[in-house]
């Protein structure tokens, strides 16, 4: 059995290095994220650039936004061009190992044959998340969705061959990671537009939570649509690439936009200590933070609802003094620091649905982040706690032997085969339980709702409510699919 036990179960972001923020480093090409005024300005952008040794080597126009590459330099010329509103070194993403756990189920043909609701999943006994949301199945019986209603999942990519994924994929999954892969570091990556085959698992996880067919699990809405876009390989990624995906998303008509990842930006200072010794100010992430509102914006507008993770950290957002004593401590050492306010995106943007986990019993999960004002609403993505506690004991072993997991973490598809399953648990996993129930909302009313109508019913109509100082944990409440479809 295979035991992956880092905390972090979603995807999450690798903040700073030296070379990145381009001290000491300022003869070595970096990638700089650039985000213009407005989009009359792009050729007065591009003019000015030529001036400089800097290339554009990824381009999103319809939020105004260019990745260049270049030296410290060019950044800082860069910065004064009249037609930018906003530059600073781009932001790398990067594939954390799961907290998995493998499953040895093993499904007959029989199984597969009578996949769907028609009859009970192989593997729903141990579904307790589905089931809690689902009212033990009970809002099937009201609706289940269908594919006029698509659900776009922007991860890892999907797994199109598995038993429980292939029967709700549509035509149209895409994949964004180019050539090379991460900065020519994957040469296994050609950039074929059509390859959006997970290689990681992330991505075909949390697709079986949204819509997992029936053969051995069930998904919360299990007729719902799929589309994969595929914005990871086997690393890292550039913020570039997600932006495109959730353009690509939303012109495509997807109803939904599911992601479940997130990362800190930084809207105060980062200092490193240079050569000598002396603190150098060596910029900030706003030119990602005002992308990702410009990319999120963009998708309202073309008709979708934005779910995102609230992220694993195990902080209270609302507390700027916890988060910045965390990535000082995670990320900072003697010679890199950083102050003011900062925070994750796109989980606090304005205008997404920003998600809180829960483990058995509608409790906070250990890891997930909270925060008053924060938090939208929750869902089960799994916990660690009792294993915490076997571990503090001694007693690991004994969790494992006796499948204390079964009714901990939580279980969805694979990617390894048609037919693998395997638990996990973060807010990764809370996410699409979400995006589900909001694609059942709008599946129920022929797509004719706007986003903030659709996160309305969401908030108001899919939960059980709480209340006082709960809400600082789980926003409006926790998500019940059959209250959303009654």
């Amino acid at each position: 059995m295979k035991k992956v036990l880092t905390l972090i179960a979603a995807v999450a972001i690798a903040l700073f290095s030296f070379s990145a923020l381009g001290v000491g480093a300022d003869s070595e090409d970096q990638y700089y994220s650039v985000v213009l005024k407005n989009n009359a300005k792009v050729e007065q952008f591009k003019g000015d650039l030529a001036l400089t040794n800097a290339e554009i080597v990824y381009e999103v126009p319809e939020i105004g936004y260019y990745q260049v590459k270049g030296v410290a330099e060019d950044l800082n010329q860069i910065k004064g061009f009249k037609s930018v509103q906003a530059a600073s070194s781009s932001l790398s993403w990067e594939l954390p190992e799961l907290q998995e756990i493998e499953f040895d189920g093993d499904l007959s043909g029989d199984l597969l044959d009578e996949s769907g609701l028609e009859s009970t999943p192989a593997y729903w006994d141990i579904q307790w998340d589905i089931q809690r949301i689902t009212e033990n199945g009970a809002s099937y019986e009201e609706h289940t969705g269908s594919h006029d209603t698509v659900v776009a999942v922007i991860d890892t990519g999907i797994n199109p061959n598995h038993v429980d994924l292939a029967p709700n994929l549509l035509p149209g999954s895409k994949n964004f990671v180019p050539a090379g892969g991460f900065q020519g570091t994957e040469p296994s990556e050609t950039g074929d537009p059509d390859n959006y085959i997970d290689l990681h698992g992330h991505g075909s996880h949390v697709s079986g939570s949204i819509a997992g067919a029936g053969a051995g699990i069930a998904g919360v809405a299990p007729d719902l649509g799929l589309r994969a876009y595929r914005v990871f390989g086997t690393g890292s990624a550039e913020s570039a690439w997600i932006y495109k995906a959730m353009i690509a998303a939303a012109d495509d008509g997807s109803d939904v936009l599911s992601m479940s990842l997130g990362g800190w930006d930084l809207f105060g200072q980062t200092f490193v200590k240079d050569e000598n010794g002396k603190w150098v100010n060596a910029g900030n992430d706003v030119a990602d933070y005002v992308a990702y509102k410009r990319a999120a914006k963009y998708a309202e507008d073309k008709g979708a609802v934005v779910v995102v993770a609230a992220g694993n950290d195990g902080l209270d957002l609302s507390n700027n003094n916890e988060v910045m004593d965390y990535l000082n401590a995670e990320y900072g050492d003697e010679n890199i620091e950083f102050r003011g306010t900062a925070k994750t995106v796109p989980a606090q943007l304005s205008n997404v649905i920003n998600v809180s986990a829960t483990g058995p019993n509608d409790v906070l999960a250990i890891y997930s982040n909270y925060g008053a004002g924060q938090i939208d609403i929750t869902a089960p993505g799994g916990d660690r706690a009792l294993l915490q506690q076997y571990i503090d004991e001694g007693k690991e072993d004994e969790y494992y032997d006796n499948l204390l997991y079964y009714n901990e973490f939580a279980l969805s598809t694979g990617n390894e085969s048609p037919t693998e399953y395997y638990f996990s648990i973060g807010t990764s996993m809370a996410t699409p339980k979400v995006s589900a129930v909001a694609g059942l909302i709008i599946d129920q009313n022929n797509g004719d709702l706007s986003p903030a109508q659709v996160k309305r019913e969401l908030l108001k109509g899919a939960v059980d409510e709480v209340k006082g100082q709960e809400r600082k944990l789980f926003g409006n409440g926790h998500l019940n699919a059959l209250k959303a479809v009654q």
